[in-house]
């Protein structure tokens, strides 16, 4: 779980507890979660590369905790959210299926689902009895809008997030 005003470390420090939080994470996405200008990152990047503390592969944009760590791209795509979440986010961290993540902000738990087509099932299987025993509030983070309604039973906060970040948020109205 990462703190997101904690500011005794150094950017490097950070830079490592992200990537080793997440393991892989498109190097635009922890540019912008820092919020520094490329070159300052560029010039951290490098030296936590050259100190053997993160792999770069430029080629494909993605920043990884070591070398043999293959990313997940639901993951990837579920931090966007939150990039989105930042300003207000509390804590965050990378969690076990059937999440991907969670958040916290304000006192309120923010889980986040990835559901591909086809799990929409799964996914409101997995929720729903969880919402009756924990009190926190599901994001489902959707490959399709229409996938909504396969799911209109949960009581979730629905979303869709485009390869560059851009998150749309939907809820579910009969």
């Amino acid at each position: 779980m990462i703190a997101v005003k904690e500011n005794r470390q150094s950017l490097e420090q950070k830079i490592v507890e992200l990537v080793s939080e997440y393991q892989a994470l498109k190097i635009e996405q922890v540019e912008k979660y820092f919020g520094l200008p490329s070159e300052t990152m560029a010039k951290a990047f490098r030296k936590l590369v050259k100190k053997g503390r993160i792999s770069l592969d430029q080629e494909a944009g993605i920043i990884r905790a070591a070398k043999d760590i293959r990313e997940d791209m639901k993951l990837i795509r579920s931090f966007w959210l939150v990039l989105d979440f930042l300003d207000d986010c509390d804590y965050h961290g990378a969690a076990h299926f059937p999440l991907m993540l969670e958040m916290y902000r304000s006192g309120s738990v923010y889980s986040v689902f990835y559901c591909m087509e086809g799990d929409e099932l799964v996914i409101c299987r997995s929720i729903q009895p969880l919402q009756q025993s924990i009190c926190f509030q599901p994001i489902v983070l959707l490959e399709d809008q229409a996938q909504i309604e396969k799911m209109s039973e949960l009581n979730a906060v629905f979303c869709t997030v485009e390869e560059h970040g851009e998150v749309a948020y939907f809820t579910y109205e009969s």
